[in-house]
């Protein structure tokens, strides 16, 4: 049938219709079009927009209930998504509910319903005909008089309209819904078994509510009512409504100590361990990835609510709280989701110092290190048996490595934990022969990290570093690596961090040896944080002094460190970083970074290949500039640049 012919046969339908004088006749067409749903192939809005306001009322709940099963169709839905239709609709609802009219508005509600469904249009319609008090006062008079049908329908009505974005969803904010949505909760809570239908629908709203706006914060009383569904439902899919909600809110950190005092975490916790043991038993009628989904919620809930300062220490309670006690036991449970949510509560344990030093007391440093070796040797069998099957996924092994190193990282912190640590001498080892067999970029930068934390004031630590010389290669490669910006600007601060230790020690030499750790350094005199920067000039500027220093003439070895040094920062293009340092810092350049730099220039402009190297790219200039924009820097300091700028100029002519 052609677009023509079609036409005059929708044409032909309504003219059929609006002959039919026969009220009996009429019902029956109306029937048969409910009956045929939404593959009545006509289009009869015209009609049924007048028939909506018949004196007739089964003519009306006909015509109505007509309009619900043809926008069951998402075409036919654009078609009756139309203010006559919409607002005589809004209008019987505006009316008392009676047992005469229960039916009428049970469809105005269906008919509602399926508008929204995916129609902006329809929304919008209702919105601007102020429908939404009128849907909200609706629900309300059917939870006072206890028409449960109506109360669902107008439920999912209000869920469909909300979906369409954060207009319509702030709307029934405003409206009020939000508390008669805590009404509906406490009321099923109050019945000895709660409707799961009505429960889900409440909840549906109340996340589409944190979706379309992700900071509102509901009043606690809301909050709380849903913490007491997830207590007392053992329904999975409500469950997993409760844990999307609470983890959406859990953003805000009166939300975090609400669910530490009111023992949410606690109850999430046990709920997991529940959930795998059931889960492992083969008990749940949910598929393998529904529970893999609530897993994983409930998982992350129990590390954002640890990310708040002031719940994070009633969970801790000084090492006898409940939270902290379950999840030290998971260190030891073959579930990847018990044992990665025990690490990752770990280190956001470990961010408080007296935290720290009692669970170095307690072993859980050295357990986190049993947890590291065990995964990093999964990755490496990974890594040389891709194709052959393993019972862990690399995903798996990677999250877990990531999360450990973190933690390692926090526990190190302190002053006292790293002298412990490095007094216990087995994290260093192990963590320096691991660099070289890490391949995620995530890993390597929570490993680099890592390490650093341990060489912070132990020389005995950087000394193994810097004999490392696979160790030290990894961290120049991911010192080069730019396109990760984590693991590139970690790694030179690890080789800052050692350089300093080794000032005394003849191991620095090996950091000079190693190719690509002087250009890492040198790289990070264009960092966009002058710590960084300032670091990086100090660690050059130590290896330049050892390196240049002449102690005997006849000293071939010192020779060839000299040679050595002088190269690599050729090659590093130290001149043209400099000149970028200070170009893109000359008004914003901290003084004691300033006075580092001028060391460094001091020391090396005496060289004549350096000073070539600085010459070429106008490094002289760019202090003429830094030193006439400055009104902060000392005589002796503006005496120190002229002394380099006379140096670049006139010594520098290369060998």
């Amino acid at each position: 049938m052609d677009g023509s012919s079609a036409k005059k046969s929708t044409s032909f339908e309504t003219l059929v219709i609006q002959n039919i004088t026969n009220v009996s006749e009429l019902k029956a067409k109306l029937s048969d079009i409910i009956k045929t749903g939404k593959d009545y192939e006509f289009d009869v809005s015209s009609c049924l927009k007048a028939l909506i306001n018949s004196s007739d009322q089964d003519i009306v709940l006909l015509s109505i209930q007509a309009v619900s099963e043809l926008v069951k169709c998402e075409e036919k839905r654009e078609i009756y998504a139309n203010k006559d239709i919409i607002v005589p609709i809004l209008n019987i609802l505006r009316k008392e509910t009676t047992s005469d009219n229960v039916d009428l508005i049970k469809q105005c509600c269906r008919a509602l319903g399926n508008l929204c469904c995916d129609c902006d249009n329809a929304r919008q319609i209702i919105l601007d005909s102020d429908g939404i008090p009128v849907l909200i006062k609706l629900l309300q008079r059917s939870l006072d008089v206890k028409l449960e049908e109506i109360q669902m329908l107008v439920s999912k009505s209000l869920l469909n309209y909300a979906i369409g974005g954060p207009e319509f969803s702030e709307s029934i904010v405003q409206g009020g819904l939000v508390g008669v949505l805590e009404r509906i909760l406490c009321m099923e809570l109050e019945k000895e078994d709660f409707d799961d239908d009505t429960v889900s629908t409440s909840l549906l709203i109340l996340s589409v509510i944190n979706d379309n706006t992700p900071e509102f914060l509901f009043v606690e009383s809301v909050n709380k009512i849903v913490l007491k569904v997830l207590r007392e439902t053992t329904n999975v899919e409500i469950s997993e409504l409760c844990l999307d909600h609470l983890h959406a809110q859990a953003e805000h950190d009166s939300v975090k100590t609400l669910l530490a005092n009111e023992g949410g975490v606690q109850l999430v916790c046990s709920r997991l361990e529940q959930l795998v043991h059931r889960h492992e038993a083969g008990e749940l009628i949910a598929d393998d990835s529904e529970v893999e989904a609530i897993m994983k919620q409930a998982c992350d809930l129990v590390i954002i609510v640890l990310t708040g300062d002031e719940a994070m220490h009633i969970l801790y309670n000084n090492g006898v709280g409940e939270v902290y006690i379950t999840v030290v036991k998971w260190l030891d449970s073959p579930n990847y989701h018990l044992l990665t949510t025990a690490v990752l509560a770990i280190g956001n344990f470990a961010r408080q110092d007296d935290y720290c030093t009692q669970m170095m007391q307690d072993k859980i440093f050295d357990k986190l290190l049993d947890i590291f070796e065990i995964y990093n040797n999964f990755g490496v069998r990974m890594q040389k048996e891709p194709d052959k099957p393993h019972p862990i996924d690399s995903g798996t092994v990677t999250k877990i490595q990531h999360a450990v190193l973190s933690a390692l990282r926090n526990l190190t912190v302190a002053p006292d934990n790293k002298r412990v640590a490095a007094a216990r001498g087995r994290a260093a080892p192990v963590l320096l022969a691991a660099l070289p067999t890490v391949e995620d970029h995530h890993v390597a930068y929570k490993l680099l990290a890592a390490i650093r934390m341990l060489v912070d004031g132990q020389e005995g630590v950087a000394k193994l570093l810097a004999s490392n010389a696979e160790a030290l290669a990894s961290v120049a490669k991911w010192g080069h690596a730019a396109e990760y910006a984590g693991a590139a600007g970690e790694a030179p601060r690890l080789l800052a961090w050692a350089v300093k230790q080794l000032r005394h020690h003849s191991h620095w030499r090996h950091i000079v040896e190693v190719d690509g750790c002087i250009s890492s350094l040198v790289n990070m005199l264009v960092a966009s944080h002058s710590l960084m920067q300032n670091e990086a000039i100090l660690a050059l500027t130590l290896l330049a002094i050892e390196s240049l220093k002449k102690l005997s003439p006849a000293d071939q070895t010192d020779y060839d460190y000299e040679k050595n040094f002088i190269a690599q920062l050729i090659k590093s293009e130290i001149g043209k970083h400099v000149t970028i340092l200070i170009d893109t810092n000359c008004a914003k350049m901290p003084v004691e970074v300033a006075e580092n730099l001028l060391a460094f220039l001091d020391i090396t402009s005496k060289n004549n290949k350096v000073a070539f190297d600085y010459k070429e790219a106008k490094v002289h200039e760019c202090l003429k500039k830094f030193s006439e924009s400055r009104n902060d820097l000392s005589g002796d300091l503006k005496s120190c640049i002229s002394g380099i700028v006379l140096a670049i100029s006139d010594n520098g002519k290369g060998d």
